[in-house]
């Protein structure tokens, strides 16, 4: 039962002073009061974890335990009570500790507060606190002070599982209820003390205004007296209204939190089952994510309903994300929390696939966020993540998400690979790509199939400009055959009419995979003009499925994964390297064509680089050389010809380099 005051003396008559209540509940008193008798006992070496996710509880009971303290009678406790907040540059605890600490007064208490913060931090300093743990717990024995360290239910299962010498040494863990998400969450109590088991909490005024506009809406109405006969026919379309008016009746009657979570839960439900799946309206979005919020400050914490709506309001913060409504960063913060949180409620043991089910929801919010900032940091946290997942969702009880979160981990591995350890990353990327494979088939999942193919094709590309990987595992050339042999395959299945975005990155990765192929020192000469013949038809493949694409495209179409431009600077390449071969059997007009192809290609990279200067100085670079090529081949009337395709822009340049 939740109280508003603390008794001033009780839990053997050790004075407390009145506690702020609010988001606070009698049981977290009584552990308040068992944390403070803790350090009443006059023992030595104590470590005393407080676990509180409430940022505003944490910082109240914190600052209540010094004041607690410091007017504490001298025949109780002969010591005093230092607090201080975790220093984020560099949070070795132990060093904090001795600047403080003056043996001239006794036994000392320390008190550190702040250590949710390092969410935020490098990788290196959250080691560097965790290292510090690990130091006190090597020298706790000729310690003389005890410390109370508060910190959220993620950081203190990162401790426990990082850190096990110094969780071992615990002497006690304070377990106080508080959610993240909690506000006002009071108990009211009558004359006598006694409460009527109703939490108080009003209708959320905004989350009515939003349900009013969104009927409005969706009726097509501008007018709130014309909603009132809509009401009266029972459109279905004004059914969230109805539990609107529910919600409301039951707040007025004091009913029971249950009933209210549901009604709110029933709401939330209405409107997500109506979200666009491809561009989901941020109005109702909104509107889900706060009637789900409203029924989690409603339900029993203890209750396995908290890990679904937990997951459920972090994949609407997730898809919000996604979707570009409001700041990606905050919307990936908000699911990351509530992702972490639900996992603090659910048991890997008891519920093995909602445990993995979170932790795979919770790499793909880390990759997101690795697109924002620290991608190394977020990075590596996806990867810890999705083989969290993978160890509670094995291939045989579960094998499409196994084989979803393997392909999962492979990418992130794949992007790690882009800033650190490429190799060893790529490696791993592949093995999880192939692990992925032993579920998706051709004949089941054809284009799930061939993804995971271009996947492949990709690491192995990526291996063969790896000069670690060149070095130590194969050549080249291997790798890139690997990656051309992946991408045909792949494009059995990823066809113009099946998949034409897909087929068109496909194809633009093979045509890269042949170029660099052609471009080995040690690839032979006849092979050399194949290959490049390969890439020319690769590309035009990919330019073709650009064009197909933009014929059919939709407001909402998905944007290309590869740029154009690029692709036109690579072609042009080919097609002049092509043309310039003398161990490529083409005629003299076929090569004086290419060559045309050449220049025509550059001038639309060159165009379509008009904001990225440095890639269009290559292309144009690329003008001249064309124009003399053309001149020696044809003479004057050719070069006249060759200019005439140029863009009067880029003229001055081209003639100062002829």
């Amino acid at each position: 039962m939740l109280m508003s005051v603390v008794d001033r003396y009780s839990a053997q008559d050790i004075p407390v002073t009145e506690i702020i209540s609010q988001g606070s509940s009698s049981l977290n008193q009584q552990i308040y009061l068992r944390l403070r008798l803790a350090l009443s006992l006059n023992l030595r070496r104590q470590i005393l974890i407080a676990v509180c996710d409430d940022v505003t509880l944490r910082s109240q009971f914190a600052t209540q335990l010094e004041t607690d303290v410091a007017t504490e009678p001298v025949s109780n406790i002969s010591s005093r009570l230092i607090s201080f907040a975790l220093d984020l540059n560099n949070p070795d605890v132990l060093e904090q500790i001795r600047q403080s600490f003056d043996p001239g007064i006794g036994l000392s208490n320390f008190q550190i507060t702040g250590i949710d913060q390092l969410t935020r931090q490098p990788v290196h300093i959250q080691r560097t606190f965790l290292d510090s743990l690990s130091t006190i717990a090597q020298q706790l024995p000729n310690l003389e002070f005890n410390l109370v360290i508060w910190v959220t239910r993620p950081w203190c299962r990162a401790i426990q599982q990082s850190v096990p010498e110094f969780w071992n040494w615990h002497t006690g863990l304070f377990e106080f209820e508080g959610d993240p998400f909690e506000q006002n969450q009071i108990q009211p109590v009558s004359k006598n003390g006694s409460s009527n088991g109703h939490r108080k909490l009003k209708l959320d005024s905004d989350l009515a205004d939003f349900v009013l506009a969104s009927v409005m809406q969706m009726i097509d109405l501008d007018d709130q007296t014309a909603l009132t006969k809509v009401l009266e026919t029972n459109h279905p379309d004004t059914e969230p209204l109805q539990i609107l008016h529910q919600i409301e009746e039951l707040h007025q009657a004091r009913s029971s939190a249950p009933s209210l979570a549901a009604l709110y839960r029933q709401l939330g439900d209405w409107y997500r089952d109506r979200l666009d799946p491809v561009r989901p309206a941020a109005q109702h979005l909104t509107i889900v994510i706060r009637a789900y919020e409203q029924a989690l400050k409603l339900v029993d914490m203890k209750s396995e309903e908290v890990s679904d709506l937990l997951n459920d309001i972090a994949n609407l913060y997730w898809i919000k994300a996604r979707s570009g409504s409001g700041s990606v960063a905050t919307n990936l913060e908000k699911a990351l929390k509530a992702y972490q949180f639900a996992l603090d409620r659910t048991s890997p043991e008891l519920q093995p696939q909602t445990y993995a089910m979170i932790q795979n929801n919770l790499g793909s919010v880390y990759s997101d966020l690795a697109v924002q900032r620290s991608p190394e940091e977020n990075l590596q946290s996806a990867i810890e993540a999705y083989q969290a997942s993978i160890q509670h969702r094995s291939f045989e009880t579960d094998p499409a998400r196994y084989a979803a979160t393997q392909n999962n981990l492979g990418t992130a591995y794949w992007n790690l690979a882009q800033y650190r350890s490429s190799m060893i990353n790529l490696q791993s990327a592949i093995n999880a790509y192939n692990e992925a494979l032993r579920y998706y088939t051709p004949e089941q999942e054809p284009l799930h199939y061939a993804m995971l193919q271009n996947n492949l094709g990709t690491a192995y590309w990526n291996l063969s400009r790896c000069d670690q990987a060149v070095q130590e595992l194969a050549m080249a050339e291997d790798f890139l055959h690997l990656a051309i042999g992946a991408y045909r395959v792949a494009l059995i299945y990823r066809t113009l009419e099946a998949a034409p975005l897909a087929y068109a990155a496909t194809q633009n990765n093979l045509g890269t995979a042949y170029w660099h192929l052609a471009n080995q020192e040690s690839t032979h000469h006849d092979d050399r003009s194949i290959h490049l013949l390969c890439a020319i038809n690769a590309y035009q493949e990919a330019l073709s499925a650009v064009q197909y694409l933009a014929a059919a495209s939709t407001p909402h179409a998905p944007s290309l994964s590869f740029d154009v431009s690029a692709t036109h600077h690579h072609i042009g390449l080919a097609y002049y390297r092509t043309a310039i071969d003398s161990h490529t059997e083409l005629s003299l007009p076929e090569r004086t064509k290419f060559l045309h192809h050449a220049l025509r290609h550059q001038v639309r990279s060159a165009q379509g680089w008009q904001d990225q200067p440095d890639f269009q100085l290559s292309a144009v670079a690329q003008f001249s050389q064309i124009v003399k090529t053309i001149y020696d081949r044809e003479g004057i009337q050719g070069q006249t010809q060759a200019l005439s395709q140029i863009p009067p822009a880029f003229l001055p340049q081209v003639m100062r380099e002829l």
